[in-house]
């Protein structure tokens, strides 16, 4: 079979950025700070930076640019056409090429610039990352993969709303994984997106919302669980935008035996507090439970 040239883009999306807290790509091992960017439209006092940092032992060319994104129905990120009033037609930025040296970096300096007058609320652009293949493997037979990573910038202008509400949680239990289902709307004119952190709690042992506290870190070592914690994770969904309501799953990677539990979370929404606990219960692997609840647990606004 005959060879052929293949050009691979492997991107960091946009969501895989903000829920998951992921900010390298293994392609090119770089990475990038901050991987979002929040800015009022109307600041023009100084331009802001993006740091990029070259990991491999070799140099690394990479070009920028920008583009407008939106999420769809599903919550799945995709790029729009650009109007008159989507945030990369005000965004100017350089340097739009350049190379980093192995264990180098690179900063990119950008300000908004607005071409017309910008509409309340908030307007969102994606400032691209991209590898730029070398010479040699541009007219080599084999497979070319370019890294891709994506920094998420929000632009506010006016009277910015952000109006969060949680309709309900659900806590979808079965004896090979948990899984917790938010219902979110945002009803103001700006995303909302939940942040915070959540534990498992034994049911029996659970002392209510309101006696919970996040669990902190000490430098770098992992968060040391007090006795009656089973399970603690990061809280960052991806985010709901400006008038719209989707269901966002967070899975929980903890296998739990059989039981009775409680989800606790403590978390902001959109600057709004989060303090809830969604009791659920982990069904044997061929059992219903003798109390005959339903292994799908739900707590509504």
């Amino acid at each position: 079979m005959q060879l052929f040239r293949k050009t691979t883009a492997i991107a960091l999306s946009l969501i895989g950025a903000l829920a998951l807290g992921n900010n390298s790509a293994d392609a090119i091992h770089i990475g990038v700070s901050p991987p979002e960017i929040e800015v009022k439209i109307e600041d023009k006092s100084r331009s802001k930076t993006i740091k990029i940092g070259n990991f491999d032992k070799k140099p690394v060319k990479m070009r920028a640019f920008v583009r407008s994104w939106t999420l769809n129905k599903n919550g799945k990120f995709k790029l729009v056409k650009s109007t008159e009033q989507t945030l990369d037609n005000w965004i100017v930025f350089t340097p739009s090429q350049f190379t980093i040296p192995p264990g180098g970096s690179q900063t990119i300096r950008f300000a908004i610039r607005p071409k017309v007058q910008p509409n309340p609320g908030e307007h969102r652009a994606i400032l691209y990352l991209e590898e730029v293949p070398t010479e040699g493997s541009r007219n080599s037979k084999a497979v070319t993969t370019v890294g891709r990573l994506g920094v998420a910038i929000y632009g506010y202008a006016g009277d910015v709303k952000k109006v969060g509400v949680i309709n309900s949680v659900n806590v979808n239990s079965k004896p090979n994984g948990v899984k917790a289902v938010f219902d979110v709307s945002s009803k103001g004119n700006a995303h909302v997106q939940m942040k915070g952190q959540y534990t498992i709690w034994p049911a029996a042992k659970y002392p209510g919302a309101k006696a919970t506290q996040p669990l902190e870190k000490s430098g770098n070592q992992p968060i040391k669980l007090p006795d009656n914690i089973l399970h603690v994770g990061r809280l960052k969904l991806s985010p709901v935008l400006a008038d719209t309501r989707r269901q966002i799953v967070l899975p929980i990677r903890k296998k739990l035996p059989p039981g009775e539990y409680v989800l606790d979370i403590n978390a902001d929404l959109g600057g709004v507090p989060v303090d809830k606990g969604i009791p659920f219960i982990v069904p044997g692997a061929r059992s219903v439970p003798k109390s005959g609840k339903s292994p799908v647990s739900s707590l509504t606004k």
